[in-house]
């Protein structure tokens, strides 16, 4: 027998047993010699005693170790049966959060606390594995931590020092892990001296697992040693079974939620959408249009939905747009097209559609979505992008046109004016250079209109009241008009000023006019002419471009005359385009107004129908200062003068005419071709000039730069500027370069001989006042 055989068998229950054998075995030996001790009456007598003594003493001995053992597994039956109803307590409060819950985190929280409040442990927590870096363990619901133990927590669920404990071995294995004595446990190596300050003897670590992957962990304290038997893990690991369960369920509802929302919110922005929709399936049949098709087309949904494309494409009017459609859809092509379609008052609007096909999971196509959008607005406001670009480019050309025009016009105009002084009034001659004169004249005009179109034109503004200007315009007209047209004016009260120049708002009325009486020629009509105050919010001035929103006077001249196509209406603003004849207009007419209107900051627009008449809207901006009349000219000044001018151009025949006019006049004249030639003059004898007139484009050195070069050598020397580029250069140089450059006037070609000598005479008479 070994010493550990020895060691199991000498229990008290084996001492006990081996007692009573003895003295059941005393009793029969004893029974065994009574003729032996027969002759010795007391000792028998004695032996009995101590034989009935020691057997009742054995049989007592057993019986008390037979009870205690009882006791101790009744004791440890009663405590083993606790813990498995603290077990059953806690999972079926558990259920009942379980079936109670609306959210996860609730959840969570709210099995957190059954656990301690029912089951009686000491800490539970719930911790969320992380898909970071780290793969940290966060805690996210918690019952019973009443230090704090789970703020500074560092758990990982990776394969490292920090993840290799109960809880991150339990998310990584998806395995319970189980610790019945933490004061000893390895696995508690990191956090032992904190798990023991709380109070902490045992732990268990269950994995929530959904989808086949781990979660998180449901961790729970108790503040006794052994406390986790095996029928409470068991009940303990179906409870994290029912709790991944329910989170599980809880995020596929909240998923569910979520994409009830996305669908309710997809569909609100179909229906919201100022795009249309349509839905066909693979036979052409509409399934579905949203409420922007109605809007766009005019059809109730009735008259779309469940007919097919080719119904649809009977339609005389519109009908083209379906049939492209039920193409492409027999051929199986996803298309972009434009169409123009009209809508039941007979008005155009054009859309843009996009056909492309759904295919289902299996990649098979049964459905097909075409968006249409009305690109009505954004069309016309891509022609008026193209014809302003399209002036802008003729306003270019037109200035550059004009400017070389206005030099050959100032030779011209100079050189009449004096070969007209040096013949004698009777002389044949006389009067054909008053023709030419007078046509020089005309030219100037036809070049200012010009400029006026590209923006270039000079301008005096002043607050302008426009009804004495209509007034007297429709005065001027009436006389011209055809007895079958009517006029009807219409005037607002308290009509604002503007803030232009009272010639080329005449200029604006008169062409509208002009033209409105043309269009009604043969058949007669009725013009009206209405001016009123408007105020123009964002949404209002959305149709015109570089318009800001604010109060505006509207001047509306409409007719009804033959009215114009929208090819029409797209070029009536181009420079020298007219459906009249040759001989009945040059097609400036508009174009000049355009200009006038955009230099103002202003914005015209036009509307018309074949046979249905035209009607124009100036918009205009208001001011609120009070008119004034512009001041009487007085007597004609005297032109002569003296003093040395300097005289610069880049043309022959300008400086040949402007050097004898004003040698005429009474200057000494020295002439320079181009700005370094007058700059070398210049420095030969700075002091020997009172002024100097230059032209602005001239090749190798401008007249800007040439004034900059003489301020640096003489500061007080006077420069008059000439070109022929109008008020882009006046705002161009004059404004913006005048104290640097050192000009102290702009004279605008071609100039005549009154309006050159009294520039002349202001700019020396304002230098001697210096």
């Amino acid at each position: 027998m070994s010493h550990a055989e020895s060691r199991r068998r000498l229990t008290p229950f084996n001492i006990t047993m081996a007692y009573a054998t003895f003295g059941v075995a005393w009793g029969a030996a004893s029974c065994l010699f009574p003729a032996v001790l027969a002759h010795q009456s007391f000792m028998y007598d004695a032996v009995e005693t101590v034989n009935h003594a020691l057997f009742v003493f054995g049989t007592a001995c057993l019986l008390y170790l037979l009870i205690k053992r009882s006791d101790g597994e009744a004791s440890r039956g009663r405590e083993s049966l606790s813990r498995v109803n603290r077990a059953l307590k806690t999972f079926s409060g558990c259920n009942q959060a379980l079936v109670r819950a609306s959210g996860e985190l609730q959840l969570m929280q709210e099995i957190c606390r059954t656990i301690v409040e029912v089951g009686g442990y000491r800490l539970a927590w719930v911790g969320v594995a992380e898909h970071d870096a780290w793969k940290t363990v966060r805690p996210v619901a918690q019952w019973g931590d009443r230090d704090g133990y789970l703020t500074d927590l560092d758990l990982s669920w990776g394969d490292i020092d920090h993840g290799r404990g109960p809880t991150g071995t339990a998310i990584r294995t998806c395995t319970t892990q189980i610790v019945q004595n933490i004061k000893y446990d390895p696995s508690w190596a990191l956090w032992r001296e904190a798990g023991v300050q709380h109070g902490f003897a045992s732990s268990i670590s269950l994995p929530l697992v959904g989808r086949d992957r781990a979660m998180g962990a449901l961790v729970i304290f108790a503040a006794e040693k052994r406390a986790f038997g095996k029928e409470e893990v068991k009940l303990l690991e179906e409870l994290s079974a029912d709790l991944s369960y329910g989170i599980e369920a809880l995020r596929m509802d909240a998923e569910r939620k979520k994409a009830e929302k996305e669908i309710l919110l997809l569909a609100s922005v179909l229906e919201q959408s100022m795009e249309g929709l349509l839905l066909l399936d693979s036979d052409g049949t509409v399934k579905y249009v949203n409420p922007a098709i109605e809007i766009i087309t005019g059809l109730d949904a009735a008259d779309i939905v469940g007919h097919d494309l080719a119904t649809l494409g009977a339609d005389e009017e519109n009908g083209g747009f379906y049939r492209y459609l039920l193409d492409a859809l027999e051929k199986g092509e996803c298309r972009t097209g434009h169409f123009i379609h009209t809508d039941d008052d007979g008005d155009f609007y054009e859309i843009d559609a996009t056909l492309w096909s759904i295919a289902d999971n299996m990649g098979a196509v049964s459905n097909y979505a075409v968006l249409i959008k009305d690109v009505t607005h954004e069309v016309k406001l891509e022609r008026q992008l193209r014809q302003a670009q399209r002036m802008e480019a003729i306003a270019t050309l037109a200035g550059g046109i004009a400017h070389d025009f206005n030099n050959n016009l100032a030779s011209i105009i100079t050189c009449t004016e004096m070969a007209r002084d040096d013949v004698p009034p009777e002389s044949p001659l006389r009067e054909l250079l008053d023709v030419v004169l007078k046509s020089s004249y005309r030219g100037r005009k036809l070049v200012k209109q010009i400029l006026t179109f590209c923006c270039q034109g000079e301008q005096e503004r002043q607050p302008v009241q426009i009804e004495p200007i209509v007034t007297e315009c429709l005065n001027l007209m009436r006389a011209s008009l055809s007895s079958s047209i009517s006029i009807r004016t219409e005037m607002g009260e308290n009509l604002g000023l503007i803030m232009a120049d009272p010639t080329q708002i005449h200029q604006i009325i008169m062409n509208l006019i002009a033209n409105a009486s043309h269009a009604m020629r043969h058949k007669g009509g009725m013009l009206d002419v209405a001016v009123e105050n408007v105020g123009l919010d964002t949404a209002a001035v959305a149709g015109f471009p570089d318009l800001p929103s604010g109060r505006y006077l509207k001047l509306t001249v409409k007719d009804t005359g033959h009215g114009m196509d929208q090819k029409t209406m797209e070029r009536i603003f181009d420079p020298f385009f007219t459906t009249k004849s040759h001989s009945e207009g040059t097609g400036l007419g508009l174009s000049v107004v355009h200009g006038i209107v955009r230099n103002h900051g202003g914005a015209i627009s036009v509307s018309s129908k074949p046979g249905g008449g035209a009607t124009f809207e100036v918009y205009l901006p208001r001011i609120d200062q009070s008119g004034t009349a512009p001041g009487v000219v007085g007597e004609r000044a005297d032109l002569s003068g003296s003093g040395s001018i300097l005289f610069v151009d880049d043309e022959e025949d300008v400086v040949f005419g402007c050097k004898k006019m004003l040698e005429r006049l009474g200057y000494q004249v020295t002439t320079g071709a181009d700005g370094l030639q007058a700059l070398e003059l210049f420095r030969g004898n700075p002091e020997g000039f009172d002024l100097v007139v230059t032209d602005q484009t001239m090749p190798r050195m401008t007249g800007t730069e040439l004034s900059r070069e003489l301020l640096q050598i003489r500061p007080d020397i006077p420069v008059i500027l000439c070109t022929g580029l109008g008020a882009a250069a006046e705002k161009a140089q004059l404004k913006e370069e005048a104290e640097q450059v050192g000009i102290r006037e702009l004279a605008l070609k071609p100039l005549d001989r009154e309006e050159f000598a009294s520039t002349i005479r202001r700019v020396l008479a304002g230098r001697e006042q210096e």
